[in-house]
């Protein structure tokens, strides 16, 4: 197993830094963004904001250069004991080459927090850095009045122990709508369509079982980055042999042909090999506008034969709510499958 690396647990007074990664809050959000700060201030954790947060410049003003100059000063900052960007953003990519990960190493890890482009990130400081992240719902998600278990448990998560075991399963409804902060700054989760996991490979009547460390984010961005030096997934599976790997990946707004080539690409260049078990969101876009080939078409053409279980229509990403994964951790999950649904499943993690 990696020798994993776990922040500290948050308590009351513990001081969390919010900041964009690749371009600031239009000021439309603005209000949303206030709500979620306040509902941070009331659990009594110190607040933090970076420069850019509430900027929406033009590219031209406002460059990756001082995106990471402002994440590195929060991450080698031992002060700070959590960095939750409000929302992904787009180029996060940018910004990878321009950190300094062995300054990062010596530093006190905290958690990084969110899903989308946050992802890029926070695989990178797992695999480069051995830092345990968090992929969870995104702070504009967690407005103080919000009961989703899925979004509190983020609150539990950060003050866990290294040590610490949790169990998760899969929600019983999903949010099909997306929120609309901007109109409304006070939305809540409103989950209304069944929630119905799946297993893509295997439908016969049958338990499955995977365990392994946890690792994934945004196959947008992290699709593109899992065979680069950035990411190093092959070097970070070398470091996991014991264990072995558990890969989840979402889909924010890949269509489903070019979902089908992601996935394809990472088969071939071997980023499946050796793996116990993939685990994939469910998508925002489940039909191409000009052709017949679905979601799940693309699906079956890019894993329909792989060996290892490929569980589908997770709570992940971008369709909410999201499970709280820990990149790094040790995970297994037990799932009984009947003609390809999961009638049950649990998803037990342990920060080993």
């Amino acid at each position: 197993m990696a020798n994993i690396l776990y922040p500290a647990p948050l308590k009351v007074g513990s001081k969390i830094a919010i900041c964009s990664l690749s371009s600031g809050l239009k000021e439309k959000y603005h209000a949303r963004l206030d709500r979620v700060i306040d509902g941070l201030k009331h659990r009594g954790y110190e607040v933090v904001e970076g420069e850019f947060l509430r900027q929406n410049k033009p590219r031209d003003e406002l460059d990756a250069k001082a995106h990471a100059k402002q994440l590195m000063g929060f991450l080698l900052d031992d002060e700070v004991a959590a960095i939750m960007p409000p929302m992904g953003g787009e180029l996060a990519m940018e910004i990878l080459p321009l950190l300094d990960y062995n300054a990062i190493k010596e530093a006190k890890p905290k958690w990084l927090v969110g899903f989308s482009d946050v992802s890029t990130i926070a695989c990178a400081l797992t695999a480069k850095c051995q830092w345990a992240t968090l992929h969870s719902a995104n702070l504009m998600q967690l407005h103080p009045d919000e009961t989703n278990p899925y979004s509190l448990q983020i609150f539990e998560t950060i003050t866990y122990e290294s040590g610490s075991k949790f169990e998760q399963g899969p929600s019983a409804y999903y949010q099909k709508n997306k929120p609309n902060y901007a109109q409304n700054p006070d939305e809540l989760l409103a989950p209304s369509e069944p929630t119905q996991w799946q297993c893509l490979n295997y439908t016969d009547e049958r338990t499955i079982e995977m365990s392994g460390c946890l690792f994934g984010g945004c196959l947008d961005t992290v699709g593109l980055l899992l065979d680069s030096p950035f990411l190093a997934l092959h070097d970070f599976k070398k470091h996991s042999a014991n264990e072995g790997l558990i890969l989840y990946l979402e889909n924010s707004e890949l269509t489903p042909t070019t979902v089908a080539r992601f996935l394809l690409s990472l088969k071939l260049a071997g980023v499946f090999d050796d793996i116990n078990g993939l685990i994939l969101g469910r998508s925002e876009i489940t039909q191409s506008h000009h052709d017949a080939f679905d979601y799940r078409h693309a699906l079956e053409v890019a894993l329909g034969g792989c060996l290892f279980p490929v569980i589908i229509d997770a709570d992940i990403g971008h369709v909410q709510p999201n499970l709280n994964l820990v990149n790094g951790a040790k995970c297994s999950l037990t799932a009984d499958i009947n003609q390809g649904k999961v009638l049950n499943a649990s998803l037990n993690t342990e920060l080993i």
